[in-house]
């Protein structure tokens, strides 16, 4: 792997991306002849076939399926040694990062997430938005500083968990909704209702099997997602309603492009907080935290 040259590596990610030599040269600016070089000189070097040549394209190998994603994280690594020498290069700052599942983002760092860089211009702060079932693997292989999440089942050894945002379950609408703005909604007006489906697995959809026990399972609009944004446009588009965290639209409903309905939902929703290393990595972790748990601290 030392005679593999980190462009070399570049074009075998590339046209296992994009499945094709052809197609993987025209994105690189390069020739396909060189892209076949690379591959070849690759699969040489560490005497492994990663790809299935066919007539129409190629495909990965079984095990090209378990090396190319290795080396898409050095690629990843390479990319982040290169941002952190830059900035260190110009500014002398500080890189914190930070990982967020979707709720994190949009119910904590919208809103402190500018403020901390205003008020701390020597930190770099690196925000990802991360799948929560994926944190304690991304945890364990060091690959971020702090997590803004829920608390995990079995927190990691060595890590702790600070709660710093309450949340709970709403029923989410349109502001022009025929319901929005009526108070006292019982059951039947939102069984009465056409329901966004929830994700398998997610809280909601428990929540929803609780809320209408006995009677037929309302209608429903199958765009199962955890993406934010398709909910919230399939929420204001298609005139439905949905359960979710609070935190998750909690800018859509301070400006009012979403309305909460009043219909106060019996759920046990875990906190948001951060997930960190009981030893502190450094100063912009210890400023990052302060001023986080100390903006809780005011809000509540």
């Amino acid at each position: 792997m030392l005679k593999g040259r980190l462009r070399h590596l570049q074009m075998v990610v590339t046209v296992a991306r994009v499945g094709s030599m052809q197609r993987a040269a025209r994105e690189l600016a390069v020739s396909q002849p060189a892209i076949t070089k690379a591959v070849s000189e690759i699969e040489t070097d560490i005497g492994i076939i990663l790809f299935d040549r066919l007539p129409r394209g190629i495909r990965l190998t079984r095990s090209g399926q378990v090396v190319v994603p290795l080396m898409e994280r050095i690629l990843e690594a390479t990319d982040l040694l290169a941002q952190g020498v830059a900035v260190q290069r110009n500014s002398g700052s500080s890189i914190l990062r930070v990982a967020s599942v979707a709720a994190g983002i949009s119910g904590v760092l919208a809103s402190l997430a500018p403020a901390f860089c205003r008020a701390n211009p020597d930190i770099v702060l690196r925000v990802d938005e991360v799948d929560g079932r994926h944190m304690l693997g991304l945890a364990a292989r060091d690959e971020f500083d702090i997590f803004v999440c829920r608390p995990p089942e079995t927190t990691p050894d060595g890590w702790t968990f600070t709660p710093v945002q309450k949340d709970e379950h709403a029923v989410m609408a349109s502001p022009s909704h025929p319901l929005a703005g009526k108070s006292g909604l019982t059951v039947d007006d939102l069984h009465g209702c056409t329901w966004l489906m929830p994700p398998a697995g997610v809280p909601a959809e428990a929540l929803l099997a609780v809320l209408f026990d006995g009677l037929p399972p309302p209608r429903m609009v199958q765009l199962p997602t955890r993406s934010r944004t398709l909910n919230r446009a399939a929420i204001q588009d298609l005139g439905l309603v949905s359960a979710a965290p609070i935190s998750i639209f909690r800018a859509e409903l301070a400006n009012q492009t979403l309305a909460r309905l009043d219909f106060r939902l019996e759920s046990s929703m875990p906190p948001l907080g951060l997930l960190r290393p009981q030893v502190s990595t450094g100063s912009a972790m210890d400023r990052f935290v302060s001023f986080v748990e100390r903006a809780a601290r005011q809000a509540l």
